[in-house]
C-alpha cells in the first residue's frame, strides 16, 4: 500500500467517524426536541383547562347581566303600557 492509498483510507475513516458522530448528535437533538414538544403540548392542555375554568363564571355573569337588562326592558315596556292606559 503506497502513501496515497494510506492517506485516502485514513481520510475515509476520519470522515466516516465524523458522519457517525454528527448523526448521533442529530438523533439526540431530535430526541430532546420531541421531549420539549411533549412538555409544550402538556402546558397548552393545562392552559386550555384553566381558561375553560375561568370562562365558565364569566359567561354565567354575562348571562346574569343579559337577564337583568332584558328584565329592565320588560319593566320599562310594562311601565309605559300602564301609564298610557291612565
Amino acid at each position: 500500500m503506497d502513501a496515497t492509498q494510506a492517506i485516502l483510507l485514513s481520510a475515509i475513516v476520519v470522515l466516516a467517524i465524523f458522519i457517525i458522530a454528527v448523526g448521533t448528535q442529530a438523533f439526540l437533538t431530535l430526541k430532546d426536541l420531541r421531549k420539549t414538544l411533549k412538555k409544550a403540548n402538556k402546558l397548552m392542555d393545562d392552559a386550555e383547562n384553566i381558561v375553560s375554568q375561568v370562562k365558565k363564571p364569566i359567561e354565567a355573569a354575562g348571562n346574569v347581566f343579559t337577564a337583568v337588562t332584558a328584565g329592565a326592558g320588560i319593566a320599562h315596556i310594562i311601565k309605559r303600557f300602564t301609564s298610557d292606559k291612565k
